[in-house]
């Protein structure tokens, strides 16, 4: 049998480090809601109440991305790395002794706090010690791990529950964060640093703020987010109403795109190492899954018909994933990779506010079938975004010939 040659060995060993911790980091996210009902009942909370934890939750990771960029590029990824996967997971894990409403909200923002730092340590650590012609499978892998930790998450939750208590449940979810924090200590020479250079003293929010390309990658996350968020919190209740399913039939098409967006992943990181023009491959996937959004939308087609094409939706979006990284890493010139990477990424949580308002609008309003076409102009709007800078370096780069 060939043997492996060391560099690659090297990159698989970190590339599994970081997507175990990065699996862990959407895993913690979604450990609350499955246990709803049972914080509902020792604590006496609504569930309003328990909404606001997984709010605060979510403000502390989203508002300390860019901060944590700035931080990792300052002092190296794998410090950052390890001490937000140790405060993220040591928080899950005390959640477990909580007697008070109180207690839950402060942990839950001590861990929303160690959950920034996974965006802008990680992608700084890939870029710094994978070779370049094989960071989109590294980040396509890095990808999937979040991906499994989203699906993981309410069963493992759910199960462990109901063999134990919710607080040996969590005990024990949040024991194996802290678990990998002390093995990556362990193996900091396996890791590296990643985000210390020559650029670290220039990373700063006026850079950030006032650079048309970066606002343009921002833009585009924001917008592909809101795209998304369409189809995964309101596709069950609009092919419920375009074709008078039950909710239980219509999940069927939820369930088709997001299983095909998480196949999609991997053979999107060999893609991306593979392809050279980055941008049209995004371009042309996003047209295509909001095209097939809009077929299935109009409701003229069999339902299992409109299920195949949101799952080619679907797939279309998660083979894109890796290229659209590859492009935000080849935009960090004045500013380091791991700080714009929690930057443009911020626009995910802009598109999560502002996306499901407009949905449930237009749902009231009584056109489920706007839903998905919503979806596709946001995609369409994604692009355009994307193309405006790609069209800006390229006419920069002819400027001083002409």
């Amino acid at each position: 049998m060939r043997a492996i040659a060391p560099d690659i060995r090297r990159e698989i060993e970190v590339g599994g480090l970081v997507a175990f911790a990065h699996l862990l980091s959407h895993f913690y996210m979604l450990v609350l809601p499955p246990l709803f009902p049972v914080f509902r009942r020792e604590l006496g909370v609504g569930y309003i109440e328990l909404g606001l934890a997984v709010t605060a939750f979510s403000v502390t990771t989203g508002a300390l991305q860019t901060p944590m960029g700035f931080l990792v590029n300052k002092i190296g990824g794998r410090k950052v790395l390890i001490g937000g996967l140790f405060l993220n997971a040591g928080a899950i894990a005390l959640a477990g002794f909580v007697t008070a409403y109180w207690q839950l909200i402060a942990l839950m923002l001590l861990a929303g706090v160690g959950s920034s730092v996974f965006h802008p340590a990680d992608y700084s650590i890939l870029n710094a010690r994978v070779n370049v012609q094989r960071l989109g499978r590294a980040l396509s892998f890095h990808t999937l791990g979040g991906n499994l930790g989203f699906v993981l998450a309410p069963p493992t939750m759910l199960a462990l529950t109901s063999l134990f208590d919710w607080r040996i449940a969590l005990f024990a979810v949040g024991g194996v964060g802290v678990a990998l924090a002390f093995v990556m200590l362990v193996l900091s020479g396996v890791i590296g640093e990643g985000g210390m250079g020559a650029r670290r003293a220039s990373d700063s929010w006026r850079k950030l703020a006032t650079s048309p390309t970066i606002m343009l990658l921002f833009a585009f996350y924001a917008l592909s987010s809101v795209a998304n968020c369409g189809v995964v919190y309101f596709s069950v209740v609009a092919f419920k109403d375009i074709y008078g399913l039950t909710a239980a039939t219509a999940s069927a098409a939820l369930t088709a795109y997001q299983v095909m967006s998480m196949i999609a992943v991997l053979p999107g990181g060999w893609l991306a190492d593979k392809v050279e023009d980055h941008e049209m491959f995004l371009a042309a996937s996003f047209l295509c899954s909001g095209a097939v959004l809009v077929f299935a939308g109009l409701g003229y087609v069999p339902f299992w018909a409109a299920v195949v094409c949101v799952g080619l939706s679907g797939g279309l979006r998660g083979i894109v994933n890796a290229s659209r990284d590859v492009s935000v890493r080849h935009a960090a010139k004045d500013v380091s990779v791991g700080t714009l990477f929690a930057f443009v990424t911020t626009g995910f949580a802009g598109g999560q506010i502002v996306g499901p308002t407009l949905y449930g609008w237009l749902l009231d309003a009584g056109h489920p079938r706007f839903v998905l076409f919503a979806s596709a102009a946001f995609s369409t709007l994604a692009i355009a975004t994307m193309m405006t800078g790609r069209f800006r370096r390229r006419s920069a780069a002819l400027a001083p010939g002409q």
